[in-house]
């Protein structure tokens, strides 16, 4: 209230945000479309407005045409996902759909905090590979770090970054990066040496799209 007889143009970037959507939802129309609405929001705001607009959404039952480079946005409001790249639609689906069966490296990389590990197939040579692999797609479901055997991987810690629920390793495999998540109450140090498994990883040929398996 104490905001109401400021001009739009005296407020603050993230309320000047929250002004335009207003205007548009007043309107009524029967599709929204949305250009990175909450982009100039901190971040507990934009948690709350991501709630806001979904409850919006749901009650007006109109089509919002929402634009984002953030993948939570994507992943918490959108029934349906659309991936493009310089103005080609490569995949549509639900945000399950999307992050489970990515058809290409582009896809799968757009989805899933933190990102997906591509690593060459040639290192994994202990890896049944599909015929013309030639990346294969690790996400932390991927994995499993285990004690030591013949059939594992060693990595090597590289660092440990502490999020308060989780911890992200990183790591190198052959000299390659990898990024997991890992329970925050295990110790790793820098350059201690970890045993991982994978466990139905992506597989993808020389253009980058998938193999189904």
């Amino acid at each position: 209230d104490h905001k109401i007889k400021n001009k739009a143009t005296a407020l603050s970037g993230g309320e000047m945000q929250r002004v335009a959507i207003g205007r548009a939802l007043v309107r009524n129309p029967l599709i929204f479309f949305m250009d990175e609405p909450l982009s100039s929001l901190d971040a507990k705001l934009r948690s709350e407005l991501r709630i806001e607009l979904k409850r919006i959404q749901s009650e007006l039952g109109a089509t919002i045409l929402y634009v984002t480079h953030d993948q939570v946005e994507a992943m918490t409001l959108a029934d349906r996902i659309g991936v493009m790249r310089e103005g080609e639609l490569l995949q549509v689906g639900t945000p399950k759909e999307i992050y489970k069966s990515p058809k290409n490296e582009y896809v799968a990389s757009k989805l899933g905090s933190p990102p997906i590990n591509l690593i060459p197939a040639e290192i994994l040579n202990k890896t049944t590979c599909p015929e013309g692999t030639k990346n294969i797609g690790v996400r932390t479901e991927h994995t499993r770090i285990e004690s030591r055997s013949g059939d594992n991987y060693i990595a090597i810690v590289k660092r440990v970054e502490h999020l308060g629920d989780q911890s992200y390793l990183h790591l190198k495999l052959n000299n390659y990066d990898m990024i997991l998540l890992a329970d925050p109450h295990t110790s790793y140090r820098d350059n201690e040496e970890i045993s991982i498994n994978f466990v139905e990883p992506l597989y993808f040929d020389d253009n980058g799209v998938v193999i189904e398996t």
